[in-house]
């Protein structure tokens, strides 16, 4: 036996990679910083005339964990043992234990499970949850192969508001109520906040409208029929919040949302139209269908031209020019040279350092990968976070086998915001890309693949140990599932999960311009590849949902 856990853990980690693809890592804590346009709040209290609206951006990522729980009957489905789950000196161990609430191995192990060149759509949030209330019910190796997974990992307490929304419940039948151990019901409550529910189970109705009012109506019916069942452990989540800026500025928009940008005297231009005038863009995926998409964009100046060129230079440059076009008839608009000449060099000096940004956002690409990430508002002090990440020199299929959690969570970290110092100096950049936008439903083999990952006789009829929970020797889980569903828009992002077991400026006249070629930098962004994603709370990097597109919306 080793000197600790973790070396343990380590161990079996290397015996692993022997005998199976890589898996996902670890997240390190990543902090970020996002500059506000503070004279683009300026511009936009002058705009009188502008009709404002915030874009309303539903992320309901609501996910309801429901497990059903079977007595005395059901089909035992069979086991999944293989090497997740090992035993040393009779303690378990698995390659999936959790350390913490960031970028976790047991986090992505469903979409390498699930790896199948589709859309697909989880919560781990809520799948932790119910596994947390289920160790809690269960004992002896039961517990143990639930423990093993679980770790360090300690749920974060969210704060239920009209925004968030965030429930643990137990639902019992009445003529099981006495078979149920008061002990446990006691530490649903205390540990859990967890309400306990009586009920008969003659209908769902009861069950059906508890989910519904704990995922903003966004779970309805989701129980056809619970006679045949004892109770259920269930969690639900959901969220209702805004982009902190939407991705597409539409007319009905502020102000400081319109993207246009020319610098003086320099040759650049950018400009993304409202939304509303040019409609959603077609933009072809993997080289196959034209789906919608919308543009977003940023120009970072970081090049200094007049340090470049020489100060004295330029004004002999531009006095010259300014000289020959007089002397051959041309306007001077009033404008004497001594003017020109201090108006122009003030006005190229100020283009360096600006930032003009169309939406905010966060990045990285090198050559085999973009990252795009973008923050909903923050409430009750948790910011989320949506984060794309699109593989472009190999398929995203082999791109999830081959990538571990640790080089997942490093790429996050290397995530850019829009200022000075993410950009070496030197050039102008200009960050342009289409995202695609993409609904789904998906629904989770949950039960497979816990057993794959080593949790098996919870599952197991004569195996299961669940006498923490109930005096019922015979009970064990039957089945699990996770059904999700999301749409993400311009306005925002709506997603639901359940899972269950058992069950331009102004023309001013200036007679004469010299315009100076400045370098530029492209930095294409585009999502035109299949792209997994991740919605996390920026804070703790806590994975709300793990996803992949491979179909968005068609145009």
């Amino acid at each position: 036996m080793k000197d600790n856990d973790e070396t343990e853990v380590e161990i079996l980690k290397e015996e692993s990679e022997l005998q199976s693809t890589e898996k996902v890592t670890k997240n390190t804590s990543v902090q970020q910083q996002e500059k506000s346009d503070s004279n683009n709040e300026k511009n936009s209290k002058k705009s009188n005339n502008s009709l404002i609206i915030i874009a309303v951006l539903l992320i309901a990522l609501s996910a309801c964990i429901l497990f059903v729980i079977y007595t005395n009957r059901g089909i035992n489905k069979g086991n999944n043992n293989n090497n997740n789950i090992k035993t040393d000196s009779n303690k378990v161990y698995s390659m999936y234990r959790m350390s913490g609430n960031s970028i976790e191995d047991f986090d992505l192990s469903f979409l390498q499970l699930e790896n199948s060149n589709k859309n697909i759509l989880y919560s781990p949030l809520s799948i932790k949850y119910a596994l947390g209330m289920l160790s809690d019910g269960a004992s002896g190796k039961s517990k143990e192969q639930i423990d093993a997974i679980i770790g360090d990992y300690k749920s974060k307490a969210y704060t239920n508001s009209q925004n968030m929304s965030f429930a643990n419940a137990m639902f019992v039948k009445d003529t099981y109520k006495d078979s149920i151990n008061s002990s446990y019901v006691d530490l649903l409550s205390t540990k859990y906040n967890a309400s306990v529910i009586y009920d008969s189970f003659t209908t769902p109705d009861n069950l059906n409208k508890w989910v519904s009012d704990k995922t903003f109506n966004l779970i309805e019916n989701l129980f056809d029929d619970v006679s045949d069942n004892n109770f259920f452990l269930t969690n639900a989540l959901a969220i209702d919040m805004e982009w902190k800026n939407v991705l597409q500025a539409t007319n009905k928009a502020s102000g400081r949302f319109m993207y246009s940008v020319s610098y003086p005297h320099e040759k650049y231009f950018d400009r993304i139209d409202h939304l509303d005038d040019t409609g959603y863009y077609g933009l072809k995926f993997n080289d196959n269908k034209v789906v919608k998409s919308v543009e977003v964009g940023a120009s970072i100046n970081n090049y200094d031209i007049i340090k470049d060129k020489g100060r004295e230079e330029m004004i002999k440059t531009i006095t010259d020019g300014y000289n020959a076009h007089v002397a051959s008839g041309g306007e001077t608009c009033g404008i004497d040279l001594d003017t020109f000449v201090n108006t122009y060099m003030q006005e190229i000096g100020e283009n360096f350092g600006r930032i003009d940004v169309s939406t905010d956002f966060l990045f990285y690409n090198d050559e085999n990968v973009k990252v795009f990430a973008k923050d909903l508002k923050t409430y009750d002090n948790t910011t989320l976070q949506y984060v794309g990440v699109m593989p472009t020199t190999d398929s995203l299929e082999n791109y999830v086998k081959s990538t571990n959690a640790k080089a997942l969570s490093k790429l996050v970290g290397k995530l850019k915001p829009l200022e000075l110092s993410s950009f070496e100096e030197g050039k102008v950049y200009k960050l342009h890309a289409y995202i695609p936008m993409f609904k789904f439903d998906y629904k989770l083999s949950l039960k497979d693949d816990l057993q794959k990952l080593g949790i098996n006789d919870v599952f197991t009829k004569g195996k299961a140990d669940l006498s923490n929970m109930t005096s019922n020797s015979e009970t064990y889980i039957d089945s699990a599932d996770h059904k999700a569903t999301i749409e993400f828009s311009n306005e925002g992002i709506k997603a639901a999960a359940a899972t269950m077991a058992g069950g331009a400026g102004a023309t001013r006249c200036v007679g004469y311009d010299y315009i100076y070629e400045i370098p530029v930098e492209e930095i294409d962004l585009t999502f035109d590849k299949p792209y997994l994603f991740i919605i996390r709370d920026k804070d703790t990097q806590e994975v709300w949902f793990i996803g992949t597109v491979y179909e968005p919306t068609e145009k």
